[in-house]
């Protein structure tokens, strides 16, 4: 019988799940938003026409569900890659993962931010 256990350096169970379901959101996403954006919304592409498509409340979920799993999955994958190359000190990886954490909020409020402003 093995005794051994898993290595705990190899990512996590649950950053692998993650990484599964934002590929799913990703796609489904980015389906929606190009029926959304050529389909449904069809005009004249000007400032004001972008403006009108954002402030349908259906587009304004759809692209910031996007940017949130983007933002995830992207960060998640920089993780793996770098832990990876080989972070093996604790110390090493919790700086990566709060430093990647802050990158990803920072990201994401700058671009809900940046979807706002089209709204209001």
């Amino acid at each position: 019988m093995r005794t051994e256990t898993l290595d705990r350096s190899a990512g996590g169970m649950w950053p692998w799940l993650g990484q599964r379901v934002t590929a799913v959101v990703i796609l489904v996403t980015i389906m929606v938003h190009l029926v959304l954006t050529h389909f449904v919304a069809i005009g004249q592409l000007s400032y004001d026409n972008i403006g009108e498509r954002l402030a349908m409340t259906a587009v304004l979920v759809n692209d910031i569900l996007l940017l949130l799993a983007v933002t995830f999955h992207a960060l998640n994958g920089v993780r793996m890659v770098v832990l990876d190359w080989g972070f093996k000190s604790t110390g090493a990886r919790r700086g990566l993962a709060v430093f990647l954490w802050v990158v990803g909020i920072l990201g994401v409020v700058y671009g809900t931010w940046a979807l706002w402003v089209w709204v209001s």
